[in-house]
């Protein structure tokens, strides 16, 4: 049976019993606490349970102009299988002073999406932020929305060298984040006992952590020790400043951390143990844990419940019985439990949570090996490679799954010191520790005995993000839904009016939209507080999309009163937060002495330095041959500066059919408030109107003696003539009918030509009632948003974001374009990697111009929710 199958019917199963067991029995004090708390967590994971977003992006570092190509994954946030509430992610990618670059909105098709980003030429050194959500993660009460920082190093051509790096990784004098993380200081050590309290006279372990007053970790040695100097346990914390202590503490005693630090000696008070209470205690042996309750309570452990459960889904329960007396242990398999972290938690027989532990569940039946092979492992430059990708498990079966795949130069690393984010770190740890760990990748390098242990007093030291279990119980978290899932059902064009410049005075208003792609024309009343919604409509980035204000609600006779439109969605956008997060590395004085990460830090400083000066010859290369690009030697121009506009109206003019115009009406002369095409039109030179049809002076017509064509007296009450005797209309370069102009305004036009004679000859025999050509706004900044759509904050109308292809070169035949140089960084780019049960077709590239090491790393997700990532390198020599 289907493993998602089986875990809703289940909560399905759960949700029902405890619905008829409330309706239909008596219930004992520990069965309503059980009924109520597993009810609420069944209920959350059937209606509320939580989403998670993942990207997946080519390269760790980037320099300016460079793009960075991604594939979103949206992932149901407790089977991490497809999810079934959204099927839309806003992408962002924020500057160091969170300030916003751009913003996408991506159809999510299966388990993901794709896209590119275009990082600005004249950014700066620092540290870009890209983050991915749904509208439907911001009703949780603190958001964990996917997002990295990612290095960029800024170029300029003419003199470039390469720049000088610290330990870190930062330009010297320059660091890409926002700010140096200082180094150095007196120790500050944290304890945190296991399930929250020490208590008197039970074995109690205690996380430990230990930091530089910024929050670096320590590695250090120490021992606890009582009032009269006796020691009672032994810890050390290792370079991530995590450890752990096991000792007895004993009633009425006061106990210290004494540690020897910089030739110094610091004492920390530990907390005080409770005469009395409950201790939760988990043992991690990677296929099983072992659990273990105990109190010092006369009452003992009858009624208490244990429960287990991932993101809400139960796995667990125990209702404490009289057999228990003041301790039980349970081994728990975790071959059927998910990868990831898991939580326990203890209530009283009255409800209350009083012990509280977190676990990360690795069990090695669970592991997918991502084989990545090549039909060699060196090649020449321009030359095919395939790649051959399977997914297997522990029995070599293929798994189905959805992968992305980026071929990017071996030299394309973060130094070690800075912290990278892979799908494992985020969908398994970090997205479950409210995006606190800073490192989180550190753990899924290796599987050495150091790392589990620095892992498990990371659970030690870390709480639940998602659940505030009082007010979850008390109803008042958790259950409500502000936001529901969106659907990709088109775009909305929402916004309101207000007084220009004061957003806050609301008018009421007629409001129009005109989308010519769609032939859309529409018109509509806004509410009192000038609220108006259009759509939804299927629209891009790259629809032209005009609105107008018909009529305004403005009494003020006292001054001139002019109303706005303002853009923007209906709900917030998340605000930018920038966490303090616990630091896994330590920041580097100098030299790293831990072998075992893949890149220390003086070969990652050559590495970034060498990556730059590739980044910095591909530009030149392209600088060089771009055919777009003309270097002109510099001379003195002593003729007046044109404006921008006229500049582009004089190149708008050399595209037509006529050029320049004898007569031409620019609109600013005239004024336009409140006016539609027609009535423009009408106040041309030369240009009469005739029952509402205008007619060039000095033309008679053709066909006047044909009978006229049937009219519609309603769509036309003025019973106006048609096209015998109508000018030609054009606009922006095409013909349209009359229908079209007349429904056009005048904002929206930058000027108008009335051709007649030997002008609107170049027009043909259609010319000869005269032709009027109309040239929109939209033409100064062709492709951009149209300038009559008012400039706010949200001034840009967000259609979904249409994916651009990643260019990958065929070499197999000579074209004269290949005599281009191919210095490309990121060889090859597939987001859209799909394995099914019959053999995966081979992935095929050419290699560049570029020699060297390249490494082909991929991630990707199974079927039945298994999170993956392997790598592999390839080399290319001359």
């Amino acid at each position: 049976m289907n493993m998602r199958f089986c875990y809703f019917l289940k909560r399905y199963l759960l949700a029902i019993s405890v619905v008829a067991i409330g309706n239909g029995f008596a219930q004992t004090g520990e069965n309503a606490v059980r009924n109520k708390t597993l009810g609420k967590l069944a209920t959350y994971a059937m209606r509320h349970s939580p989403e998670k977003v993942y990207l997946h992006t080519d390269k760790s570092i980037y320099t300016n102009g460079e793009t960075i190509w991604y594939k979103a994954y949206l992932v149901d946030g407790i089977l991490h299988k497809v999810s079934e509430k959204s099927e839309v992610v806003y992408v962002e990618l924020w500057n160091g002073d969170d300030t916003l670059i751009v913003r996408q909105k991506l159809i999510v098709e299966g388990l993901g999406a794709q896209g590119s980003v275009k990082i600005p030429i004249n950014i700066k050194n620092g540290n870009l932020l890209i983050r991915a959500y749904t509208k439907y993660m911001l009703n949780e009460r603190e958001p964990t929305i996917f997002q990295k920082e990612i290095p960029v190093y800024a170029q300029e051509f003419g003199g470039y060298k390469n720049p000088s790096l610290d330990y870190n990784g930062n330009l010297a004098g320059n660091d890409p984040g926002a700010t140096k993380t200082p180094i150095g200081g007196n120790p500050v050590v944290q304890f945190f006992p296991e399930g929250g309290y020490l208590v008197a006279g039970l074995t109690s372990v205690m996380g430990i952590k230990a930091t530089d007053p910024h929050g670096n970790g320590l590695a250090l040695e120490g021992t606890i020790q009582d009032g009269k100097g006796n020691t009672a346990g032994f810890f050390k914390s290792y370079e991530a400043g995590l450890g752990k202590v096991t000792f007895v503490p004993e009633a009425d005693k006061d106990y210290e951390a004494v540690i020897l630090y910089g030739g110094k000696e610091y004492r920390f008070p530990i907390p005080k143990a409770l005469p009395e209470g409950y201790v939760l205690s988990i043992r991690n042996n990677g296929d099983h844990l072992i659990v273990n309750v105990s109190t010092n309570s006369e009452e003992g452990l009858e009624g208490t419940l244990l429960i287990g459960h991932f993101r809400g889904d139960i796995f667990f329960e125990r209702l404490g019985g009289t057999e228990d007396a003041t301790s039980y242990s349970v081994k728990l398999s975790t071959d059927r439990l998910f990868d990831g972290v898991a939580h326990f938690t203890l209530f009283t027989g009255s409800g209350k949570p009083i012990c509280e532990r977190l676990v990360f569940i690795d069990h090695p039946q669970n592991s997918v090996e991502l084989e990545v092979s090549s039909d060699s492992r060196t090649y020449g430059p321009r030359e095919m490679v395939t790649v051959d990708l399977n997914a297997l498990d522990t029995n070599r079966t293929r798994l189905k799954g959805d992968f992305s795949l980026s071929v990017v130069t071996g030299s394309n690393q973060l130094p070690r010191p800075m912290a990278d984010t892979n799908i494992k770190s985020w969908l398994l740890l970090n997205s479950d520790l409210g995006n606190s760990v800073e490192d989180a990748s550190y753990f899924f390098e290796n599987d050495s005995r150091e790392r589990k242990y620095v892992l498990d007093a990371l659970m030690l030291t870390h709480g639940w993000r998602r659940f505030v279990w009082n007010s979850f119980l008390d109803d008042t978290q958790g259950q409500k839904t502000t936001y529901i899932p969106e659907k990709a059902m088109g775009t909305l064009i929402e916004g309101f009016t207000a007084l220009t410049g004061n957003p806050k005075a609301r008018k009421a208003s007629k409001v129009s939209l005109r989308i010519p792609a769609l032939k859309v024309i529409e018109e509509k009343s806004t509410d009192q507080q000038g609220r108006f919604s259009f759509g939804p409509y299927e629209i891009d980035n790259g629809t032209e999309t005009y609105l107008e204000i018909v009529e305004a609600n403005v009494k003020s006779r006292k001054k001139k009163e002019e109303v706005s439109i303002y853009m923007g969605e209906t709900w917030s956008r998340p605000e930018v937060r920038r966490t303090k997060k616990v630091r896994i590395r330590p920041t580097s004085k100098g030299p790293s002495k831990d072998v075992t990460s893949p890149t220390d830090t003086l070969q990652g400083i050559k590495n970034v330095q060498e990556y730059l000066t590739k980044a910095y010859r591909k530009k030149s290369a392209e600088f060089s041959y771009d055919p777009t690009i003309t270097q002109l030697e510099e001379v003195e121009v002593s003729a007046p500066k044109k404006t921008r506009i006229e500049q582009r109206i004089e190149e708008i003019e050399s595209s037509t059919l006529h050029g320049n115009a004898t007569i031409r009406l620019m609109p600013d002369s005239v004024g336009i408030a409140g006016k539609r095409a027609m009535d423009l039109i009408a106040e041309a030179p030369g240009v009469f109107m005739m029952n509402g049809v205008p007619k060039i002076r000095g033309l008679s017509g053709i066909n006047n003696n044909l009978n006229p064509p049937m009219r519609d007296p309603v769509r036309d009450p003025y019973n106006r003539p048609s096209s015998p005797t109508m000018p030609l209309f054009y606009v922006d370069g095409g013909e349209v009918n009359f229908d079209y102009v007349e429904n056009m305004y005048a904002s929206e036009i930058l000027y108008i030509d009335v051709l007649r004679g030997i002008e609107a000859s170049i027009y043909g025999l259609r010319g000869y009632n005269g032709v009027i050509v109309i040239v929109t706004k939209s033409q100064l900044s062709k492709g951009s948003t149209p300038t009559n759509v008012p400039q706010s904050p949200e001034g840009i109308i967000p259609g979904f974001y249409t994916a651009r292809e990643f260019f990958s070169p065929d070499y197999s035949s000579v074209r004269p374009d290949h005599q281009r140089l191919d210095y490309r960084t990121t060889l090859f780019w597939k987001p859209d990697i799909r394995i099914e049960d019959s053999h995966q077709p081979p992935i095929q590239f050419y290699t560049g111009d570029t020699t060297g090491t390249f490494l082909v790393k991929v991630e990707g997700i199974t079927r039945d929710g298994r999170v993956t990532m392997g790598q592999y390198t390839l080399e290319v020599h001359d």
